[in-house]
C-alpha cells in the first residue's frame, strides 16, 4: 500500500507556500556557470529535475520544449537539471543534442540543488517568477502538470509584459 500511495502522490501536482526559491550556480552541459538570479533578471524560470535513466523525465521534454519556444521571445528561461550521478553524467549531453533541445541543461552531479528543491522523486518542475518565488510545483508526469504550469506561466509573462512597457515610457 505504501507504494501506491507514493505512486499517486508522486503522479499529481504538489502546492508549495509562495516563497524565495534557493539561488544556485551550476553549471551547463558546456561547462559554463549559470546562475539563477541572473536569469530571473529576464524572466520567469522553470526548473525541471530529472534524470537520462527516468522515462516519465524524458517523456516531460517535449512539452518543456514547446513552452520554451512558445514563450522565450517574452523571456521564460527553462533549466532542465540533470541529478545524474557522475558515472552517468556523460550520457546527458548526448542525449539532449540527439534530440535537439535548446532550453538550458545544467548538471547537479551530487544533488546539491535538487535537495534544495525536494526534488525526492522526479520529475520535480518548479515555476519561479521574477521576484524568485515558487509559484508551481509538480512531481512526476503527466501532459495535464504541463497545462498547469502553462496557466500559471502566462499570468506571470502578463505582469512582466505590464512593467517592461511601463519601463520604456
Amino acid at each position: 500500500m505504501g507504494l501506491a500511495v507514493f505512486i499517486v502522490v508522486a503522479a499529481t501536482s504538489s502546492p508549495v507556500a509562495a516563497g524565495p526559491a534557493p539561488d544556485f550556480t551550476l553549471p551547463d552541459i558546456d561547462g559554463k556557470d549559470v546562475t539563477l538570479s541572473k536569469a530571473l533578471a529576464e524572466g520567469p524560470v522553470i526548473i525541471d529535475f530529472w534524470a537520462t535513466w527516468c522515462k516519465p523525465c524524458i517523456k516531460a521534454f517535449p512539452g518543456l520544449q514547446g513552452m520554451y519556444d512558445k514563450y522565450r521571445e517574452r523571456g521564460l528561461r527553462v533549466f532542465a537539471i540533470s541529478v545524474d550521478s557522475p558515472r552517468s553524467r556523460a550520457r546527458v549531453g548526448p542525449m539532449i543534442k540527439s534530440k535537439k533541445y535548446t532550453f538550458e541543461v545544467l548538471l547537479d552531479t551530487q544533488g546539491r540543488v535538487a535537495k534544495k528543491y525536494n526534488a525526492v522523486a522526479l520529475p520535480r518542475t518548479v515555476l519561479l517568477n521574477t521576484d524568485g518565488e515558487i509559484i508551481l510545483a509538480t512531481v512526476g508526469y503527466r501532459p495535464s502538470n504541463h497545462e498547469k504550469l502553462e496557466e500559471a506561466l502566462v499570468p506571470i509573462l502578463q505582469a512582466k509584459a505590464g512593467e517592461d512597457a511601463k519601463g520604456a515610457e
